[in-house]
């Protein structure tokens, strides 16, 4: 159950408010400020995902679909009841028409929105219908001409006989023989039809019907008898115009009559959207993630930030609940920021229930069958009720509603009266949360409330970081930590005397001194240790720095030394094929002194093995590297030829010491090389 009041005290009100100044329609506004939590895990899986790929329309494939569309349920119930619709009305729903369409059209464009698209099943378009009304009218207060047939040729008519009449008129203005009978060279109209402004002084010299005159008295509007009839004609066709116009209402009021059920549908399906696209634009607006939603009562949140709070100045939150744990004790500082933990673990429930996004590293939260809270200062003057009567009154109606499955959050429980007294109230009150198994999170200052989570099973402690040095809170919520109050020190550094903190202090019992003098050396110890740690950590990033270009430096160097191989072996190719060309020509230059009998048969036997043993040499240089030499067995001495195992190349042995390490050349090289890596070769 999510009572009013606890929803406002979290501010998801606030939440839902600027939700819906992202919503384009009406409806879609309103749909956003009654936006309530669901009921399983399905329903806001589901609620998530549409949200997920609102995200993906809007941001991944830049699409802008419109939800601006009229507020149209009242004008579909009056067709629906046969109620001829307005200009105005109908206008509406066409542009209903054209808004649908439109949005089908901008969804097709994206891929992969399976629940989006299924939703737009739910959009009703009718081009026909949709041109239909944007053709007869063109505001809402005007026919077009070709709304119909009909009423096309009646205005034509109308326009002649104005026309006829106008010009009949002008008869009588210009006419020598009447104007000097008129106060003005005019044509108006009274009532609807064609009249000059005759002088009052003048009447009966043109014979015709008066229908009004001025306020002075001094001029008479005058129907002269030649156009009566064509004012009668004139009249008849303009109440033909109007018979004609309540006709093509009535035909398109109709029309929409016939379909309104389906119009019903897609204007719901359109806002329902505008609701859905309106989350994505929040959770981008929020930085905001996905949560994982479960049912088990675990919650674990990561640098959480209120998301009312300036996101310059919030400090992120982090706490873990597990499923088999049922309380969070959270101790600290006063300001230091206790109760909007307290408020933002109601509200990120309250918004992942809802299907909007968590603005946090990472959430993992679980469903409720309610969020119940007791939070911040109900001094109640009209009910003539203190601080902790309200507080009590709010607590015992918190108490009769919570089951298993409900959260409750208690600011400072037990506070607002003697501590003797309230201490003991706080531990009995948290007692029974945990035989009811409710999942619960409370604040408070008592050390018998302390000492109670210390030795219960379930309960988990937290306390507001504090700095001892400079007496300020952090803002940073400790998981495991127990906390002093620090009221003296706080008030110290605030201003107050020291001497009339030092009284203070003396009045303090020696055990809640001892009390406390443990719960600070254990935080000045986890600050050490949490410094510690940071360090560590800054070490091992730099070793792993470190390994890190040692490894790219490694792969360099592999890189230059395959680069080098291949250029000797390119090299090296290229030199045995142009020593074989070479011995070819030599060849053919042998082969014909021959057949001039100028050299003897073993010359051509020499340079046939020449051109043989040119031929079988080896162009691959980095097979040949590899392939390692036979070893010789005898006495290794210096200048010996040795092969090199790790480099798998031949050099020659240069010097060697009594621990066998040796320095041997490869080429123009000499390396340094361990014993055992190398051994002599023939």
């Amino acid at each position: 159950m999510f009572d009013n009041k606890s929803l406002t005290t979290l501010e998801y009100p606030k939440i839902l408010a600027t939700l819906s100044s992202y919503a384009q329609s009406v409806s879609g506004k309103n749909k956003a400020k009654e936006l309530m939590p669901f009921e399983s895990v399905a329903e806001i899986d589901r609620a998530l995902s549409e949200t997920a790929e609102a995200d993906s329309v809007l941001f991944e494939y830049v699409l802008s679909p419109s939800f601006a569309i009229d507020d149209i349920g009242m004008i579909l119930i009056k067709a629906a009841k046969g109620a001829i619709l307005s200009i105005s009305e109908i206008m509406k729903v066409g542009r209903t028409l054209r808004t649908a369409r439109k949005l089908y059209k901008t969804l097709e464009a994206a891929k992969n929105i399976p629940i989006l698209t299924e939703i737009s099943y739910g959009l009703y378009a009718d081009e026909q219908l949709e041109n239909s009304i944007y053709n007869a009218f063109l505001s809402e207060t005007e026919v077009a001409d070709c709304a119909s047939s009909d009423l096309k040729a009646i205005r034509t008519r109308i326009r002649k006989i104005n026309e006829s009449i106008r010009s009949k008129l002008q008869q009588f203005i210009t006419s020598p023989q009447y104007s000097k009978y008129l106060q003005d060279s005019i044509v108006t109209m009274r009532s609807d039809r064609y009249v000059i402004p005759l002088k009052s002084d003048c009447k009966g010299t043109i014979p015709g019907l008066v229908h009004d005159q001025s306020a002075s008295g001094s001029t008479l509007f005058v129907e002269p008898m030649q156009i009566v009839e064509m004012n009668n004609d004139l009249r008849t066709e303009i109440a033909n115009e109007q018979a004609e116009i309540e006709k093509i209402l009535f035909n398109f009021s109709s029309a929409i009559s016939t379909v309104s059920e389906r119009l019903e549908r897609c204007y719901n399906t359109i806002a329902d959207m505008d609701l859905i696209f309106a989350k994505a634009q929040l959770a981008h607006e929020y930085k905001a993630i996905r949560p994982v939603i479960n049912a088990s009562g675990e919650i674990n949140i990561s640098e959480g930030r209120h998301p009312l709070i300036d996101a310059k100045k919030v400090v992120p939150v982090s706490l873990t609940l597990k499923s088999d744990e049922k309380m969070l004790l959270i101790t600290g500082p006063n300001t230091g920021g206790k109760t909007v933990t307290l408020k933002l673990v109601g509200l990120f429930t309250l918004m992942a229930m809802s299907g909007l996004y968590i603005p946090a590293k990472q959430a993992t939260l679980s469903i409720f069958d309610g969020v119940y809270c007791d939070i911040g200062d109900e001094q109640s003057i009209e009910q003539s009720l203190s601080t902790f009567s309200a507080h009590i009154k709010n607590t015992i109606a918190v108490l009769d509603k919570i089951t298993d499955k409900s959260l409750v959050l208690f600011d400072e429980l037990g506070s607002g009266t003697d501590p003797g007294e309230g201490a003991p109230l706080a531990v009995s009150i948290a007692e029974y949360l945990l035989s009811v198994g409710v999942k619960s999170f409370i604040t408070s200052h008592f050390n018998d409330l302390k000492e109670f989570a210390l030795v219960t099973d379930k309960v988990v402690v937290a306390s507001m970081e504090f700095n001892s040095e400079t007496f300020s809170p952090t803002f940073r919520l400790i998981m495991g930590a127990i906390g002093s109050s620090n009221a003296l020190s706080i008030a110290q550094k605030l201003g107050l005397k020291d001497s009339i903190v030092n009284r203070a202090r003396n009045r303090i019992s020696i055990e809640k001194r001892q009390f406390d003098s443990v719960l600070t050396a254990a935080e000045e110890t986890r600050q050490r240790a949490t410094a510690l740690v940071a360090e560590a950590s800054i070490d091992r990033e730099l070793a792993a720095k470190a390994l890190k270009d040692a490894e790219n430096e490694k792969k360099l160097v592999a890189e230059k030394k395959d680069k080098l191989d291949e250029s000797i072996r390119k090299e090296t190719k290229r030199l045995i094929e142009d020593s074989v060309e070479e011995a070819n020509e030599l060849l053919y230059q042998i082969k014909a002194l021959l057949e001039k009998q100028e050299l003897k048969e073993a010359d051509l036997f020499e340079a046939r093995n020449l051109r043989k043993k040119l031929e079988t040499m080896s162009a691959n240089y980095e097979v040949s590297a590899v392939i390692e030499d036979a070893p010789d067995d005898s006495p290794l001495n210096i200048g010996d030829s040795v092969w090199v195992k790790t480099l798998k190349k031949r050099g020659k042995l240069v010097s060697v010491n009594s621990r066998g390490e040796a320095q041997i050349a490869i080429g123009k090289i000499t390396v340094k090389v361990k014993s055992g890596d190398y051994y002599k070769v023939k």
